[in-house]
């Protein structure tokens, strides 16, 4: 099974992930082992100049290939509502993934709660003609105590939730465990990604296709969110998207 990873912090040297190129090559290394084919590098958005991403991906890329690392790495970030001000529709367009017409943006779930800003922010960038990948709502404080009913109306307009694998397998507390396996019971998730921050949080999809048989039983939802689905979102974008165009 080939997995693709649609939000991982693996480029060196720009927020809270790698600090060198050595440790994003080495993460690399033992994403590739595990199985992963292709991961989009989503940097803080707030810690980096997104004009700069392609020279900074192309240097890693470049790395890998000297290092036989089989990788493909894409060029991404992701945001949060008090970043979208500061961005105007070429810098959205850097780190959109999709073809035109279809194009989305990995867009954070605040660790605080789902709030108007968050909400306020889904707005606009909706208008400016993205689809939005809500990046891991288990982690969201008050998720099962009314946060998914303020994200019922982005889900009906279209937005998809990309899960995290640490809360899946219990790493990150039993708030938020619960959280994980009752999204995921519930096949709210359309994918599972690893929000990486190698070396200190290196996950990989493979761990993430074993938590999802954990806490589901099916081998098939793990291949799904791990492998055709992602691959799918940055083939073929989010068509809802349209209608916000």
């Amino acid at each position: 099974m080939v997995m693709v990873d649609l939000h991982c912090h693996l480029l060196p040297g720009v927020d809270d992930g790698p600090e060198t190129m050595a440790q994003s090559v080495a993460y690399a290394a033992s994403a590739v082992a595990a199985g992963t084919r292709t991961i989009v590098a989503t940097p803080h958005v707030e810690l980096v100049d997104v004009r700069e991403l392609d020279e900074r991906v192309g240097e890693l890329r470049a790395e890998l290939e000297c290092a036989g690392i089989a990788l493909e790495v894409h060029r991404g970030g992701e945001l949060k509502p008090e970043s979208i001000g500061a961005l105007g529709q070429d810098d959205l367009e850097l780190i959109a993934h999709g073809p035109a017409g279809a194009r989305w943006l990995l867009y954070e779930v605040p660790f605080g709660g789902v709030d108007e800003a968050f909400l306020d922010g889904a707005s606009e960038l909706r208008a400016r003609g993205f689809g939005l990948l809500l990046a891991h709502p288990e982690r969201s404080r008050g998720i099962l105590r009314g946060g998914l009913d303020a994200l019922a109306p982005q889900l009906a307009e279209g937005a998809l939730v990309a899960a995290n694998v640490d809360p899946l397998q219990g790493g990150e507390g039993g708030d938020r465990f619960s959280a994980a396996q009752t999204l995921m019971r519930a096949e709210i998730p359309a994918v599972i990604a690893t929000d990486a921050h190698p070396p200190h949080r290196p996950f990989t999809l493979a761990m993430a296709a074993t938590a999802i048989i954990q806490a589901t039983g099916r081998a098939d939802l793990g291949a799904l969110l791990t492998s055709s689905a992602p691959a799918r979102l940055l083939a073929e974008g989010m068509p809802r998207a349209r209608a916000a165009a």
